[in-house]
């Protein structure tokens, strides 16, 4: 059994170390910055970080925690590896479907891209959690900077066929405004309300909302909901001209537009 430990870092990121229980070897999800990942290390071995995506603020630790562990193993999209090169100190690159052990525990990477093309989700099957990086948040989900809404609405899809059970854990501390758009899109959705009065409370008592599960994500998530009635009446009286019939792949790419403005 594996440990997580979140780790905040700059103004809304999460790092997430794991380790197996009673164990010093540690691993990172997402080494957005050395400093807080070294202070919650607390003189125990990292041995391992896995990055979701090579945008700055995940793996801005890399350089340091590679000269501070120089036998550290760096995972990321093998197309990293390969071409793009963006990933500091990367040293494994994993295909699609790829499974490989941590302290004993398979892994599988997830290609869920979108957010960028060479995005990776990293699932722990015999632990049911999964860690999205910003693929998908909860509540909501990345905005499109390489990708397209075809790739992301995908992704997102392969995601949330993952079991209901599965721990959610994602890349940012978003969940307040998403939930605060998640009910503009379904005012009537009793489970949205919920989940946003349990993280204002959450928040008041300075504590994290992550990580959900898949299947708070189904019931309160409008990126996982393009199929429901309520949201595709949202977004197509939020146009000028009047849709009789959207497909819910153009409802999630006009979703994603509005999120960005909203």
């Amino acid at each position: 059994m594996l440990t997580v430990t979140l780790v905040p870092c700059y103004s809304d990121n999460y790092a997430y170390l794991l380790s197996p229980v009673g164990s010093d070897e540690m691993a990172v999800v997402d080494a957005c910055e050395a400093a807080p990942i070294v202070a919650a290390l607390a003189g125990r071995r990292l041995t391992a970080v896995l990055a979701t995506h090579h945008h700055p603020d995940h793996i801005g630790g890399h350089e340091e925690l590679r000269s501070r562990f120089p036998e550290l193993s760096v995972y990321g999209h093998v197309d990293e590896l390969t071409d793009g090169h963006r990933i500091p100190a990367q040293t494994h690159g994993l295909a699609d479907g790829e499974s490989f052990l941590l302290f004993g525990t398979r892994v599988l990477a997830l290609h869920v891209p979108g957010h960028t093309l060479t995005a990776v989700a990293y699932h722990f099957p015999d632990e049911e959690m999964v860690f999205t990086g910003d693929t998908l948040f909860g509540a909501g989900c990345g905005r499109l900077f390489e990708g397209t809404p075809v790739q992301l609405h995908g992704s997102l899809g392969r995601l949330a066929a993952l079991p209901s059970p599965t721990r959610v854990f994602s890349g940012h501390e978003y969940l307040a405004k998403n939930l605060r758009f998640a009910r503009h899109i379904e005012p009537a959705n009793a489970a949205t309300l919920a989940r946003e009065q349990d993280c204002t409370a959450r928040r008041d008592r300075g504590e994290p909302c992550e990580p959900s599960t898949m299947a708070i994500e189904h019931a309160t998530n409008p990126f996982l909901r393009c199929e429901k009635a309520q949201v595709q009446a949202a977004v197509a009286n939020r146009e000028v001209e009047l849709q009789s019939e959207l497909s819910s792949t153009e409802v999630f790419a006009r979703l994603r537009r509005w999120r960005n403005t909203f």
